[in-house]
């Protein structure tokens, strides 16, 4: 049997009858009652159904071979059998598709939610596994690939995708919150210190308070004095340690510069929620775009070979 095709193949069977032992002197086969019958008329077939196949053309042809030991007679009879798919497709073609759209759920469960996109990660790998495993045990073992076998290991491609999918994207986050992490306690490093921008410093011969700036050496900062009509509530009383000099050798804040704007890297741009939206489409689409092309090329190759098969005149419908 050819199974290249399998599920929609067609097989070729072929029956031979025929004597070794003796000549054609001694035995002569022939089609029908009479000698005289037609060899197309001679043989009917009733009405008779197979449980996975099904009976389309016919053919009958009779050979006469010569060989060293005299001649000898062979009777061949040819039926072409179109498999049915109904018991593939309910047992076989629609479970599949059912556990590949379940490996879809895990897209819409929480991140955090890892027992249970782990869990329905496994079990449909697993049981797509079994699945490709039962229906190679009831083929027969052959050497190529059958055309059932390229749409179970890609169904099984798709459950393990769904898998490795969250793998990256429980990765990924993690990653996203070690950054976080990292950066809370940058920034608590990082915390301005504040500190006083003027200091009191007592005169015993005045009542204001002179102050200096604060964090210097004295020689280097003179005793700034406020204005009796100075609003005190209006001067910063708490300044960023970071201090620059001017002509005067006086010290002033420095002005703040503005944050450079982080860089986009692949990480910032393929976050992990964008990934499961992402495989929310991209999976079906991809998949149903695989079944239409798979099952449009075999239903092709299907007819193409029945087209083959057909061009010769010599079969007959099988009615």
């Amino acid at each position: 049997m050819d199974l290249k095709l399998f599920p929609m193949d067609s097989q070729h069977c072929k029956l031979e009858i025929e004597s070794y032992g003796y000549e054609t002197k001694d035995i002569d086969y022939y089609w029908g009652k009479k000698r005289t019958d037609l060899e197309i008329t001679a043989v009917k077939f009733d009405t008779f159904q197979l449980p996975q196949f099904q009976p389309t053309l016919y053919f009958v042809n009779t050979t006469k071979a010569e060989t060293s030991s005299g001649k000898y007679v062979r009777l061949a009879l040819e039926v072409i059998l179109v498999r049915n798919m109904g018991f593939y497709t309910m047992n076989i073609v629609i479970p599949s598709i059912l556990i590949v759209t379940i490996s879809w759920v895990s897209f819409w469960l929480n991140r955090e939610a890892s027992p249970a996109r782990v869990g329905l990660g496994v079990t449909t790998v697993l049981t797509m596994t079994t699945l490709i495993t039962t229906t190679n045990n009831s083929m027969p073992k052959v050497s190529y690939v059958k055309g059932l076998d390229v749409f179970l290991n890609f169904c099984f491609v798709m459950v393990f995708a769904s898998l490795l999918e969250y793998a990256i994207v429980s990765y990924m986050n993690k990653r996203l919150v070690l950054r976080r992490e990292k950066r809370r306690k940058a920034a608590e490093q990082q915390q301005r210190n504040e500190m006083p921008m003027f200091n009191a410093s007592p005169k015993a011969a005045n009542n204001n308070a002179d102050l200096y700036f604060a964090g210097h050496n004295s020689s280097m900062n003179p005793l700034m004095e406020i204005p009796e009509n100075c609003d005190c509530r209006t001067i910063p009383m708490m300044q960023h340690p970071r201090l620059v000099t001017d002509g005067a050798h006086t010290l002033w804040p420095a002005p703040f510069a503005r944050p450079k704007k982080a860089s986009k890297t692949c990480c910032q741009r393929w976050t992990p929620a964008k990934i499961d939206k992402l495989s929310r489409y991209g999976f079906p689409l991809s998949f149903s775009i695989f079944n239409i092309v798979y099952w449009l090329y075999m239903k092709y190759l299907s007819l193409n070979s029945s087209d083959k098969i057909q061009e010769n005149d010599k079969w007959q419908q099988i009615h």
